[in-house]
């Protein structure tokens, strides 16, 4: 007996020794960022329902609002008269070429149109609404049906609304909106603020506060539809994304998808045309594996800021979800150069 206890430590022992020759497995550190390189994380949810207002000299998101707080967007540049619609929603517009704003409309055999995610004036929903004469434009009175889009949280459709502008004069804007019953009518004047580049209107609450002034922003992290070709079928159309669009007010930027983001200095900067495409960042520094259900994202896809103040900066992104693996959180990384 006492020498099979004898033989069951030596076995025991053996087993110690043996184990402690492997190193147990250490985990994988978090990732840093190389100096002088600042990183933040955009929440914009899981649903996709905020739209987060970032400046870039701060590092710090000033403003986020909720996606379905706005409908319409009537620009405050001097002579430029462009209404925008709230492309978070997939909104789109009709224009019935009607004149009659109490005529009882239907959606059925409309032709849509959307706004280019680019932002260019000529390429609006609406399109060109009336004649322009100095500061002063004369409606052509058309009436317009406007899909309000889609819910963030429920998929569901937000309904339509007649939309007639009557005009710009004496430095105000003149709408009037309704169901397309007729119901729920509403009718409203409003002035330019030169301080913003646009005055947004939503059709349940009127004239709403949603972006910062114009020089204190430099991006917007927000849902947005743009034209996507589908795999599957090659079919090019317009379709939700998640991404980052520049604010219009003097914020330029350009890509570089060859040369390391560590190695790209200030002296590079001479090399690259920067442009006010509102979707130059856009979405595709990421992709979605279907099979792995995994997103994967491109860091040697970085983007060059020239921002509000004047300044330039490098950026790139490094996820798309937060620790928990939840959608609707980029990390990015910005440096100034």
């Amino acid at each position: 007996m006492k020498q099979n206890r004898l033989l069951l430590i030596t076995i025991i022992l053996s087993i110690v020794s043996f184990t402690s020759c492997f190193q147990e497995d250490e985990p994988v550190p978090p990732y840093v960022s190389p100096p002088g390189v600042t990183t933040n994380v955009a929440e914009i949810g899981p649903y996709y329902d905020k739209q987060l207002f970032y400046d870039l000299q701060t590092d710090s998101f000033i403003r986020i609002v909720n996606r379905e707080s706005w409908d319409l967007a009537f620009q405050c540049m001097e002579e430029e008269f462009q209404i925008f619609i709230n492309s978070s929603k997939l909104m789109r517009v009709s224009n019935t070429l009607s004149t009659n704003f109490n005529q009882t409309f239907s959606t059925v055999g409309q032709s849509w149109k959307y706004d280019n995610s680019g932002g260019w004036l000529d390429s609006t929903a609406f399109g060109e609404w009336g004649v322009k004469s100095g500061n002063q434009v004369t409606s052509f009175n058309h009436v317009y049906i406007v899909d309000r889009g889609l819910s963030a949280t429920t998929g569901n459709n937000l309904g339509y609304k007649k939309v007639q502008i009557l005009g710009f004069s004496n430095g105000k804007y003149s709408i009037r909106y309704a169901n397309l019953d007729g119901s729920q009518f509403q009718e409203l004047s409003f002035s330019k603020n030169a301080d913003y580049n646009f005055i947004y209107i939503s059709f349940d609450q009127g004239i709403v506060a949603v972006e910062p002034p114009k020089n204190s922003w430099d991006l917007l992290f927000t849902q947005y539809t743009t034209l996507v070709t589908q795999q599957s079928t090659g079919i090019v159309e317009n379709y939700s994304v998640n991404g980052v669009l520049l604010n219009p007010y003097k914020v330029k930027a350009a890509r570089e998808f060859s040369k390391p983001f560590t190695e790209i200095s200030y002296t590079d900067l001479l090399n690259y045309t920067f442009t006010q495409q509102r979707d130059i960042i856009g979405y595709d520094w990421k992709d979605y594996d279907f099979d792995l259900s995994v997103y994967i994202i491109y860091p040697n896809k970085v983007y060059l800021i020239h921002d509000v103040e004047g300044f330039y900066y490098k950026m790139r992104f490094t996820s798309f979800t937060n620790q928990q693996g939840v959608r609707g959180y980029p990390t990015f990384e910005v440096a100034r150069f």
